[in-house]
């Protein structure tokens, strides 16, 4: 059995990815961070509350997997906020948070759990189209682009054989992110794509689980664009 820790699994996009790893095969660990959150998580789930803004909390959810000894198969990481702001209009506060929680937050958990690792581990962070080709939002685009040099340097670290890689998403259809859009904004971003269309939800959840399989095993270090042509590099 696999230990599948989904961290944002609370979210409109890790709902779609924790029912693809809801198996009997899978031993399912799904965090959130907003009250009220953890009853979105499957019920089958072991439910934690995170919050990669605090040092306490990030503490606190490493020891707890420690304590448990859980060895840490696949780690997928949804966890991210988007102000959507010019830099002009970040306070000092919201450019720390957001760093925190897009970024260093989630390498300090790392950090904690390198002895849960085995050379199975498979870990997976969300990025963001808005690291390769810029955003309005450039504390955003930072943190997201800062993961990608993050999962290249971070390979020595890890066991023979475990792989860390990154997927770099446009926007998604019906993802809270989408819902904020005004229509007009979201039309623009379907105009960019070249079928059209938005990737949804249970594409991206089946496409993240085949990422995690033994035939990737020679996918390291690297970030895969999904972006349906929007920018490509």
């Amino acid at each position: 059995m696999s230990t599948v820790i989904i961290l944002g699994g609370s979210s409109s996009i890790g709902k779609a990815i924790c029912n693809q790893f809801n198996t009997q095969d899978n031993k399912l660990i799904s965090t959130y961070c907003l009250k009220g959150d953890a009853s979105k998580n499957p019920k089958n789930a072991k439910s934690f509350w995170l919050d990669l803004n605090s040092d306490k909390s990030i503490i606190n959810f490493s020891k707890k997997l420690v304590s448990d000894k859980i060895n840490v198969d696949i780690l997928i990481s949804l966890v991210g906020i988007l102000p959507g702001k010019n830099l002009s209009e970040y306070s000092f506060e919201e450019i720390d948070k957001v760093l925190s929680v897009n970024f260093s937050g989630q390498a300090k958990l790392i950090r904690n759990i390198l002895p849960l690792l085995t050379k199975k581990s498979r870990l997976l962070l969300f990025s963001s189209i808005s690291a390769q080709k810029g955003s309005y939002d450039p504390i955003y685009a930072a943190s997201k682009g800062a993961l990608l040099s993050f999962i290249k340097s971070l390979l020595p670290s890890l066991p023979i054989e475990a792989t860390v890689n990154a997927i770099a998403p446009g926007l998604i259809q019906d993802s809270t992110m989408f819902r904020n859009m005004t229509s007009d904004r979201q039309e623009l971003h379907k105009e960019q794509i070249h079928s059209g269309k938005l990737l949804d939800e249970n594409a991206l959840a089946k496409i993240i689980f085949d990422l995690c399989q033994d035939h990737w095993s020679h996918l390291n270090g690297a970030c895969i664009d999904l972006n349906g042509g929007q920018y490509v590099r």
